[in-house]
């Protein structure tokens, strides 16, 4: 009878250690660390032991190894061997499939805050061997860590299982620009071509006034295509932000008059490519048989990339007053923060 019960505590010793370790390593280490720091209250208390890393998880296999050995052999001697047979199957389960797939619970929890400071205490001492022993075997043994991703997919699948996790702290603005710039080589071109019947054009000779200039900001394009005649050929581009209240002369005055030109066929990488080779924010897209088809802008592949322009609305970039007002407000309340931070420093 004293075998039996002998058996059950090792056993119970055991599966109480698994639970303690399924506690300790719930999160990585990293966060832990980061909760730590943020002097949250059950981090602060476990992240001392989790610090020890390959030692404390050593101390803990080395409990749940010998306490289970015991107890199955006790167990052996002080039960038929079908019982023995059954409860060491259900311990085995239970440790090594069901437990580290359950989430942590407060007794686990409890349990684990309880041991904590002995388990620091024994890691206090244990931790120079074992140290020193780790780093020999990593050094003979072991190989680079898997990420667990093979291909581009992979990723996209953890980037949205990083969507649905509950303790994510990536914004949606981030985890979209990591997935748009992943699917920026699935598209081509023609994919985000903005069509010849949407584009806008003016002749070379039309007068600039105006009429004209509340007639372009009203098409609310970028840019408009210049040609030589009606229907004729493409001469240049006309950027409209170029036309001020104070413009005149022709449109020949104010347009680029170098037109470059893509392929609609081009991959989205070759066109990026394109646009820091020319520094031209336009082209013109034409088909294999030299037709114009549309226009591809700096614009539209940013949004492709990106899935958004990022920034604010400010314009004003030639104005050196408005650009240095803009940080204005922050140093202020930098300044007031660094103000109020040496102020407490003085009262303490």
């Amino acid at each position: 009878m004293t075998g039996f019960l002998f058996s059950i505590l090792f056993l119970a010793i055991s599966l109480s250690t698994v639970i303690i370790r399924k506690t300790y390593y719930h999160l990585p280490l990293k966060e832990l660390k980061r909760k730590a720091e943020r002097h949250e209250k059950f981090a602060s208390k476990i992240y001392p032991a989790v610090a020890y890393g390959t030692s404390l998880r050593v101390l803990l296999w080395t409990v749940i190894g010998f306490s289970g050995a015991a107890g199955f052999v006790l167990l052996a001697r002080a039960a038929s061997p079908l019982f023995s047979i059954f409860v060491v199957a259900v311990l085995l389960f239970a440790a090594f499939s069901w437990l580290p797939a359950t989430r942590v619970s407060s007794l686990g929890t409890k349990a684990t805050l309880a041991v904590t400071p002995a388990v620091v205490w024994i890691l206090n001492y244990i931790h120079p061997l074992v140290s020193r022993g780790d780093a020999k075997v990593r050094k003979r043994y072991s190989g680079q860590p898997h990420t667990g991703l093979f291909e581009r997919g992979d990723v996209l699948e953890l980037i949205q299982q990083q969507q649905r996790q509950a303790d994510n702290r990536l914004s949606d603005e981030e985890l979209n620009i990591v997935q748009q710039a992943l699917s920026f080589g699935d598209y081509s071109v023609r994919d985000i071509t903005t069509p010849r019947a949407s584009i806008k054009t003016i002749k070379a000779t039309e007068t600039v006034g105006p009429i004209l200039i509340d007639e372009l900001h009203q098409s609310g394009q970028s840019f408009v295509l210049v040609l030589d005649k009606p229907k004729g050929m493409i001469v240049g581009s006309l950027p409209i932000h170029k036309l001020g209240i104070h413009s005149e002369g022709v449109v020949a005055d104010h347009m680029n008059a170098v037109v470059y030109y893509l392929h609609e066929d081009d991959s989205l990488r070759a066109a990026l490519h394109a646009f820091f080779v020319t520094n031209c924010p336009l082209f013109v897209v034409v088909n294999s048989f030299e037709e114009y088809v549309g226009i591809l802008t700096v614009e539209s592949i940013t949004k492709q990339l990106l899935g958004h322009i990022p920034g604010d609305d400010f314009e004003q970039y030639t104005d050196v007053a408005a650009v240095a007002a803009r940080h204005n407000n922050d140093d202020l309340t930098l300044g007031a923060a660094d103000s109020t931070n040496a102020t407490d420093e003085s009262d303490r």
